[in-house]
C-alpha cells in the first residue's frame, strides 16, 4: 500500500470566511471522541434528506426552500468539520479521505438532480450537458491528484457551487423571484437553465485547465469522458430526468472511486467501465430483451460495483476506522 500523504492546494475564495464564520465556532462544542468520519457520514446525509424534499414540494409547501437551503448549509459545515475534527485529533488517514471525497462524488449529481426537481428542468439535452460537463470537472480533479499527489480547489469550487444553489434556493421561497426562474428570457430557455448552461461552461473551463497541466494523461479519463457522453446520449432516449441523474451519477462515482483506490491503495490507473454503455447500446438495438428493466439492471450492477469498491477500501484502509478517537497524552481538554 503507497505511504499516505494528504497533499492540498486551496484556492477557493470563499473556504477561509466560510471557517471562519461556521466552522470555527463550532469546532470547540464537538466531542473529542468523536470520529471525524462519523460527522462525515451524519453531514452527507443532510443531501439526501434535501433531495427526498425536492421531489414533492407539497410536503412542506413553501418551507420546503427554506429546509432544503438549511440542510445543504448543514452538509457544507459538517463537510469542513470532518476535517478539523481529524486535524485536531491527529487522526487524519486515508480511509478518512476516502469517505469524505467519495462521497462528495454522489453529492455533486443529488444537487444537480434538486435543481432539476425543484425549477423544472426537463431538456433532456440540457440535462445531459449539466451532467456531463459537471462530471468531468469532478472526476478530472482527482485524477490530477492521483497523477500529481496534490488535490488542487480552483477559486470557483464545490463550496463555491453549494453556496450560490443555497441563495438561489432561498430566493425561489418568493414567487415573484421563482417565476423569474423558470420563466423563459431567452431563444426560449428560462433564467435557470441559462445559469444551468453558465456552469457547464465553466465547468469545461475547468476541465481543460486541469488536463493541461497534469502530467502523464492516459487513456482513462479520455476514455471516461467519451463514455459518459455517450450514456448521456444514450440515456436521453430510455430515462426520465431523474433516471438519467442516477446512472450518470453512479457511473461516474463508480470511476472516481477507482481514481481514489489508485491514489490511496496501489498506483494503479483502472478504467472506467464498458458494462453501462453497452448494455444501453443492446437495449436500443434490441428493446425487447430488457424491455421494462433496463433501470433496475444498471442501478443493480452500478450499486453492486460501488459496494464491492468499498469493501475493497476497507479491507485495505479499514485498521483507521475507530468508533471513537483515543485521547492523546498531551491533550488536557
Amino acid at each position: 500500500m503507497k505511504p499516505y500523504a494528504y497533499q492540498c492546494k486551496d484556492y477557493s475564495l470563499l473556504t477561509p470566511l466560510f471557517k471562519k464564520i461556521f466552522v470555527e465556532p463550532v469546532i470547540g462544542f464537538i466531542p473529542w471522541a468523536i470520529p471525524a468520519n462519523i460527522i462525515t457520514l451524519i453531514s452527507n446525509s443532510f443531501f439526501y434528506v434535501a433531495l427526498y424534499f425536492s421531489f414533492d414540494i407539497s410536503l412542506l409547501g413553501n418551507a420546503t426552500y427554506y429546509v432544503i437551503a438549511l440542510l445543504l448549509l448543514l452538509y457544507l459545515i459538517g463537510d469542513h468539520l470532518d476535517g478539523a475534527q481529524a486535524k485536531r485529533t491527529k487522526t487524519g488517514s486515508a480511509l478518512g479521505e476516502f469517505c469524505d471525497h467519495y462521497l462528495d462524488a454522489f453529492n455533486n449529481g443529488i444537487l444537480m438532480l434538486i435543481l432539476f426537481n425543484l425549477f423544472a428542468v426537463t431538456n433532456p439535452y440540457l440535462v445531459a450537458l449539466v451532467l456531463v460537463t459537471s462530471y468531468c470537472a469532478h472526476v478530472i480533479v482527482f485524477y490530477e491528484q492521483f497523477k500529481t499527489g496534490w488535490l488542487i480547489f480552483e477559486k470557483m469550487g464545490s463550496l463555491e457551487g453549494v453556496i450560490l444553489a443555497i441563495f438561489i434556493i432561498l430566493g425561489a421561497s418568493i414567487s415573484a423571484v421563482y417565476n423569474f426562474y423558470v420563466s423563459p428570457i431567452l431563444f426560449g430557455y428560462s433564467a435557470m437553465e441559462i445559469l444551468l448552461v453558465a456552469i457547464s461552461i465553466g465547468a469545461v473551463g475547468t476541465f481543460v485547465k486541469t488536463i493541461l497541466r497534469t502530467p502523464n494523461v492516459r487513456y482513462s479519463i479520455w476514455m471516461y469522458v467519451v463514455i459518459v457522453s455517450l450514456i448521456a446520449y444514450l440515456g436521453n432516449y430510455i430515462f426520465s430526468v431523474a433516471e438519467l441523474t442516477t446512472v450518470i451519477t453512479l457511473y461516474s462515482s463508480l470511476y472516481l472511486g477507482k481514481i481514489m483506490q489508485g491514489h490511496l491503495i496501489d498506483g494503479i490507473e483502472r478504467s472506467p467501465g464498458l458494462f453501462t454503455p453497452l448494455f444501453l447500446i443492446i437495449i436500443l438495438g434490441v428493446p425487447s430483451l430488457y424491455e421494462g428493466n433496463t433501470l433496475t439492471v444498471l442501478i443493480i450492477y452500478l450499486v453492486v460495483s460501488i459496494l464491492l469498491l468499498i469493501y475493497r477500501t476497507f479491507q485495505s484502509l479499514g485498521n483507521y476506522w475507530v468508533w471513537t478517537n483515543p485521547r492523546l497524552q498531551n491533550e488536557n481538554s
